[in-house]
């Protein structure tokens, strides 16, 4: 049996190119989130009500994403199971 030049391994820009568009925006995030981490390693005093606390940047955003996140999983609608 012989092989056709298609049905060989593909090319490296036919499998970079086979990569679902969700992935390539995964990694520029995270890429970006490596960037925004490495940038902002400076600690920061944050004070809440009476709490006073240091701690580096990212770190306290980190949180304050997580929260949001956290709300949102909350109050997301659901589907009505109406019929």
């Amino acid at each position: 049996m012989t092989r056709t030049p298609d049905e060989g391994p593909r090319s490296f820009g036919g499998w970079l190119a086979a990569i679902p568009p969700r992935v390539w925006v995964a990694l520029v995030l995270a890429a970006l989130g490596v960037v925004f981490v490495a940038q902002n390693r400076a600690r920061v005093r944050i004070q809440w009500l009476t709490l006073t606390v240091t701690s580096p940047l990212w770190t306290a955003l980190l949180a304050v994403l997580l929260v949001g996140v956290i709300i949102g999983l909350l109050l997301r609608r659901r589907p009505s199971k109406r019929r």
